[in-house]
């Protein structure tokens, strides 16, 4: 493969990929792992380096904006390139709710409001954990800029609330749980008629993605019922995050 093909390659966004229907990248696959140990290493650096500027309160806020930053930089990267190769449709539009989570790591970061904090832990740690193991991408070589763009933006929003956590800036609580739960129960009722009317797939409640969880809960409960079992793993999901913060709670109350 000459340069120019591998740029281009590199460079075709991931509509043209999903329409050639290959799948590039398996899941769990060689690729697919060492993208997940890149991931991991790059989360423990990010955070590993915030620590070490505990006395510089400046830099520490610029590492902060950076990472809040740089997943809309990514996105606003893969959207320009599916414009340019004329491949823009209603799925690449950016309502994920992953996407929605990008946006609130920088208000996060910009106000340190304390219920966003909540909902972008719970809905914010499950989503992109779920991403990263389950990637929409994997149509695309492991070595493009989807995958690039997929991983990064997603490690990119583990590593901010990692970082605010360990810091005890995210401060979570279990009697806040709800606001997760309530924000994504808000997102589903919203994006449900989008879906509906433009035929795509936004969290996933339209259809369940193949060689997913949803889609071995669709085989066994039938479409809808794997929306039932979807919705009941996300609140276990909340209620294992938050837990843990409940003797803190019950500490401060006392």
């Amino acid at each position: 493969m000459d340069i120019m093909t591998a740029i281009a390659d590199f460079l075709t966004p991931l509509p043209v990929w999903t329409e050639r229907g290959e799948i590039l990248m398996p899941l769990f696959g060689r690729e697919h792992r060492v993208w997940l140990i890149i991931c991991l290493l790059l989360g423990i650096g990010l955070v590993r380096t915030r620590q070490l500027l505990a006395h510089d309160r400046r830099m520490r806020r610029r590492l902060d904006l950076a990472v809040a930053m740089a997943p809309l930089v990514l996105l606003t990267i893969h959207i320009i390139s599916i414009l340019v190769y004329g491949a823009f449709n209603a799925s690449c539009l950016p309502l994920h709710i992953c996407n929605l989570c990008e946006v609130l790591v920088l208000v996060y970061a910009l106000t340190g409001n304390e219920p966003v904090g909540s909902v972008l832990y719970g809905v914010g740690t499950v989503g992109s954990l779920a991403a990263l193991l389950f990637p929409g991408w994997t149509y695309a070589p492991a070595l493009s800029l989807p995958s690039v763009c997929g991983f990064m933006e997603h490690l990119l929003v583990l590593a901010h609330i990692a970082m605010q956590l360990i810091d005890g800036a995210i401060k979570p609580s279990f009697g806040r749980m709800w606001q997760p739960i309530a924000f994504t129960g808000a997102y589903a009722v919203a994006i449900y008629p989008v879906n509906k009317l433009y035929g795509t797939n936004f969290a996933f409640i339209n259809w369940a993605p193949p060689d997913t969880p949803l889609a071995l809960w669709e085989r066994m409960h039938g479409d809808p019922g794997y929306l039932a079992i979807y919705a009941l793993a996300f609140i276990a999901l909340e209620v294992a995050l938050f837990l843990p913060w409940r003797t803190t709670d019950a500490r401060n109350a006392g």
